[in-house]
């Protein structure tokens, strides 16, 4: 009978050990199931946030861009060179002389193209002149919308193939008056490439595309002129009417969206054979008529949740192995203390045989657990091994943008909170604050300076002017060793101004003046910025002991694009000019006889 109940007990534990298989398989499955959830969700989250920033740099990029040009046909709009050749059309000196401004300022700017129009859209003059296959003069641009905006008193928006240069460009136009009437226009043409040239080698894809869904910017050349959507035959008629794009050809970019993860679209984009996964942004850019789209990479994602289940699946392995380790144990202890309880009833008659089978059970016993402690131990170790070359390997990339910094070390500190390295994940945080507290600094600084203004001439004071604007330049002051001494009459003037603007004239003097000294290397450098009340007017002069200004100079330092300086683009006196001239004053430059430059400009007294 004896060997019947052995057989059952043996078929009875098999039974057990395949159930408790099926337990711990489904229990595992749920877990690895949760984790893959848990990380998908997290490395997405992380991948939004970077993305989001990412849309709001390129997005102030693209529309610094923009607006850096789109002040200059205003401002070109007044010169009197411009205004004598739409008076005098035949005039072929005046022509040929606003030919050659248009030619130096086209250069100045990096514009593609600065031309003059009459009212009926004929080009009277062309920065490009000299090119005689390919020169805007002579040609009709009246069908063009930025030509009929600009007709209409309004500042001409649009982006098209060039019909003659067959360039793509952003078009800027602004009418020229004459006693209140619009007697032509002025437009500056933006090489958009210039864009896509600055985003070059970013992990993103970028693209600008217009209300039709038309690609016309992108970082991968390959979707240039393909629709995000099909055009209906109506649209695509329409098109090809206003020559937008030429002869172009518009395809589909094969452009799916897959679904949505909070604010964002998971898209897919190509055909079969060359499909890619993005996080995808958009950001409406409404005063040109853009979209503009940035599109992440799903494969830092797809990394990410693969290393955290390969982690995954190692603890798991251990923790079974631990397990197993545990049972094998205990059923090892079970079975020795039935040896002993079998020994114990046999002792009378078997004392001295089973003390000796006994001593010898327990020393292969302590054998057997201390050759698990070793092979625990050994297990332990591998395992930390395995984790230090997984994390060594993870950290030795970092990117030079801050921005591309946080992603880097927020990735990095997800992986060491989950080795629960809690001292390497404070250093990576600390790193994370100390570049977001950058970028908020120069935010700051820069939100504070930009802000908007009404133009409208109040009181200001001009003490906080000069304040606000010697913020700006501190460091580059105190870096220079310049000795910047201040008029103690200022605090108790005010002046008939608009409080933003006053802080960008006396920003662009004082920064001109510190630019001379240093490029001048100025032994003891000073700045002094001095005032003086008469009849009611107060001024102003900000005066350096630099170089000063060659006489020749100082008929043209006013005039747009003159500059001296290889980096400036000649703007700067321009528009603080025009700024003191629109609050009734005037602002005037000469050479001191101690030598150095000062710069006069006078305002009504509040």
């Amino acid at each position: 009978m004896q060997p019947a109940f052995v057989s059952f007990s043996h078929a009875t534990t098999t039974v057990d050990i395949w159930r408790w298989l099926f337990y711990i398989g489904s229990l595992l499955m749920v877990v690895l199931v949760v984790v893959f959830w848990l990380a998908r969700v997290t490395a997405l989250d992380n991948h939004l946030v970077a993305s989001q920033q990412q849309l709001q740099l390129y997005a102030a990029h693209v529309e610094g861009v923009l607006s850096k040009y789109e002040a200059i046909p205003a401002l070109l709009a007044t010169n009197q060179r411009v205004l004598k050749v739409l008076q005098q059309p035949q005039n072929h000196s005046a022509r040929q002389a606003l030919n050659e401004l248009f030619e130096r300022s086209a250069i100045a700017s990096q514009a593609l193209d600065i031309y003059l129009m009459d009212r009926q859209g004929l080009t009277l003059a062309a920065s490009n002149w000299g090119d005689e296959q390919k020169t805007f003069i002579g040609r009709d641009f009246s069908y063009r919308p930025y030509f009929q905006q600009a007709m209409q008193g309004q500042t001409g928006r649009y982006f098209a193939l060039g019909t003659t240069s067959e360039v793509r460009g952003y078009y800027f136009a602004d009418p020229v008056y004459q006693l209140g009437q619009i007697i032509g226009a002025v437009v500056v043409k933006l090489d958009v490439s210039l864009l896509e040239q600055r985003w070059q080698g970013a992990i993103q894809e970028v693209l600008l595309t217009d209300p039709n869904h038309i690609v016309f910017i992108a970082t991968e050349p390959t979707w240039l002129y393909h629709s995000l959507v099909p055009l209906s035959a109506q649209v695509a008629k329409q098109v090809q009417a206003s020559k937008r794009y030429l002869n172009q050809p518009i395809q589909s970019l094969f452009w799916q969206v897959q679904g949505e993860f909070q604010t964002a679209q998971w898209v897919a984009v190509g055909d079969t054979s060359q499909r890619r996964e993005f996080l995808h942004l958009q950001y409406p850019m409404p005063k040109a008529g853009w979209l503009l789209h940035v599109l992440n990479p799903l494969d830092a994602v797809n990394d990410q949740v693969f290393n955290i289940m390969l982690i995954t699946i190692a603890i798991l392995g251990v923790l079974i192995l631990a397990a197993a380790m545990v049972r094998q144990r205990q059923q090892f202890q079970r079975r020795a203390q039935q040896a002993l309880q079998k020994a114990h009833s046999q002792l009378e008659q078997r004392v001295q045989s089973r003390t000796a089978d006994l001593q010898h059970q327990i020393e292969e016993r302590q054998r057997a657990e201390t050759a698990l402690h070793a092979a625990q131990d050994r297990l332990i170790q591998t395992a930390k091994l395995a984790m230090l070359g997984q994390l060594s390997a993870s950290v030795t990339h970092e990117l030079n943008q801050p921005l591309a910094a946080i992603r880097s070390y927020a990735g990095n500190a997800q992986l060491l909170l989950q080795r629960e390295r809690t001292t390497d994940v404070a250093t990576n945080l600390a790193e994370i604050t100390q570049l977001v507290d950058r970028m908020a600094r120069i935010s700051a600084q820069l939100k504070q300076f930009a802000r908007k203004s009404s133009g409208e001439c109040v009181a200001v004071s001009l003490a906080v002017a000069v304040d606000v604007s010697l913020q700006l330049w501190r460091r580059e002051l105190r870096q220079s060793s310049v000795d910047m001494q201040l008029d103690n009459a200022i605090e108790s003037i005010q002046v008939l101004a608009d409080a933003t603007r006053l802080e960008q004239v006396l920003v662009n003097l004082i920064g001109n003046a510190l630019q001379a000294l240093v490029a001048a290397k100025t032994i003891q450098p000073t700045i002094q910025l001095s005032t003086q009340l008469h009849d009611g007017q107060c001024s102003i002069t900000v005066r350096d002991n630099g170089p000063g200004i060659p006489d020749n100079q100082l008929t043209q330092i006013f005039d747009p694009f003159f500059t001296t300086r290889q980096a400036g683009l000649g703007l700067g006196l321009a528009i603080s000019q025009q700024i003191i001239d629109s609050f009734g004053g005037t602002l005037i430059a000469a050479s001191t006889p101690q030598g150095g430059a000062a710069f006069t400009f006078t305002l009504r007294c509040a």
